[in-house]
């Protein structure tokens, strides 16, 4: 394995870890990852049909019913009616919702915040650096 070889594979074990540890930090009774997805995807884009959300998660619309159903036994979202078509129904976030999302945020950006304040000046430096380089990666 070479050294690009190397580096992709560390950098993909980092973020699977620092995922799963980041999904330690919102609590019993936070929402799934799954869960989470489709709360921000509501949350920035506003109400959306269920077979936009699972298009845009990229999963089966039955898995995306099982996901907005459990959303629903939460009271996370409501459904309501398509205003161009009858026949769709429009999924929207509900305050209680949101404010679970805010919570799971709030939760996750303290932990990092607390993480990041451990680290030496210059690790922080180069922890800030590194960021601007994975996010030029997501972008192109």
């Amino acid at each position: 394995m070479n050294d690009i070889e190397n580096a992709a594979s560390r950098l993909r074990t980092v973020f699977r870890f620092l995922l799963r540890r980041i999904d330690t930090m919102t609590g019993v009774g936070s929402p799934t990852r799954s869960e989470h997805a489709v709360l921000v995807w509501l949350d920035e884009k506003g109400a959306m049909t269920p077979g936009d959300l699972s298009t845009v998660q990229k999963v089966r619309p039955q898995t995306m019913g099982q996901t907005l159903d459990s959303l629903d036994r939460r009271r996370w979202i409501k459904r309501g009616p398509h205003p161009g078509d009858r026949r769709r129904v429009l999924i929207s976030l509900t305050p209680s919702g949101r404010k679970a999302l805010a919570k799971g945020r709030h939760l996750r950006q303290a932990w990092l915040v607390s993480e990041l304040k451990k680290l030496a000046p210059l690790d922080r430096k180069t922890l800030i650096a590194a960021i601007d380089i994975l996010e030029r990666i997501v972008q192109s």
